[in-house]
């Protein structure tokens, strides 16, 4: 072979190695996936009223001994009573806005007393309205600790 057929067909080879590179190119993306629904806190599945993971034990409510009592104060908050006549209990959450909205940061009042003595009261701040509906509330604190008020 001459040294002029080689560099023609070095460049020939050249050529066809560019071209071969610049028509591979990045595969084609794959579509974004849109996100599945979001799975449902398992908290909201709790359709019993009352304060639940608290220092002293969950304070539920029973529909065969206790009473519900909620209301709007003159100040805009909440109040919701969970009433043990037969002990002289009651469990009360208070201090809640009126106009709550899902997503929300909120600071509550969690009270026990019994027989007109507070034996247990404790501040919360920063807990999520989680969900609201026609009937009820969910207050998550943390993934132990949540109050689901009935309205």
């Amino acid at each position: 072979m001459h040294a002029a057929s080689i560099g023609k067909r070095g460049g020939w080879l050249w050529t066809l190695c560019l071209l071969l590179l610049l028509g591979c190119g990045d595969p084609q993306p794959t579509p974004p996936v849109p996100p599945g629904p979001e799975k449902e806190d398992p908290i909201l599945k709790v359709q019993i009223p009352g304060a639940y993971g608290i220092p002293g034990g969950n304070q539920v409510y029973n529909e065969d001994r206790h009473q519900l009592s909620a209301m709007e104060c003159p100040d805009g908050t909440l109040l919701f009573r969970i009433l043990d006549p037969g002990e002289r209990k009651v469990l009360s959450i208070h201090g809640i806005p009126a106009s709550l909205k899902e997503g929300d940061r909120i600071p509550l009042h969690f009270r026990v007393m019994v027989n007109g003595y507070c034996i247990q009261s404790e501040n919360f701040t920063d807990i999520l309205v989680l969900k609201l509906s026609s009937n009820m509330i969910w207050l998550k604190k943390d993934e132990t600790t949540y109050f689901v008020l009935q309205r």
